[in-house]
């Protein structure tokens, strides 16, 4: 196959891959407090890593129980059902991004109301604890 006709695909996938990670980071480093950054950045990278080793091997492994690389249609054989899997626990991982923002919302709209309950009362001690804010916060 000439390069050329694998360079539309690997644009596409450069575009998708820089429009999915930096709102992912975007997302973790905005939910904890800035003295915690380092540790969810760290956590992010290691899940992400995660990843990439299991799809690698959820995906090697339904190549190898249905094809080979013996001839291109025992590769073919092999590829068809892994690409459908991986395209499965994509729209999965979709379906549960398009959940984010309503629990990023419902985790706002409590720490609102915590943050109201703690005033009442002129001092921390009657609205929870120090743990207890931070976990708001």
């Amino acid at each position: 196959m000439p390069y050329l006709t694998l360079v539309p695909a690997f644009v596409i996938s450069g575009v998708g891959m820089s429009l999915f990670f930096a709102p992912v980071a975007n997302v973790v480093l905005s939910s904890v407090r800035r003295d915690q950054e380092g540790i969810a950045s760290g956590a992010n990278n290691a899940i992400r890593e995660l990843g990439g080793v299991f799809g690698i091997a959820v995906l090697g492994a339904v190549f190898s129980a249905h094809g080979s690389y013996a001839s291109g249609p025992a590769f073919v054989s092999g590829l068809a059902p892994a690409v459908w899997v991986g395209g499965a626990a994509v729209a999965v991982a979709a379906g549960a991004a398009l959940f984010l923002p309503g629990m990023r919302k419902a985790v706002a709209g409590r720490s609102a109301d915590s943050a109201g309950s703690v005033g009442t009362g002129g001092s921390v001690g009657t609205g929870g604890s120090a743990q207890e804010l931070d976990l708001v916060r």
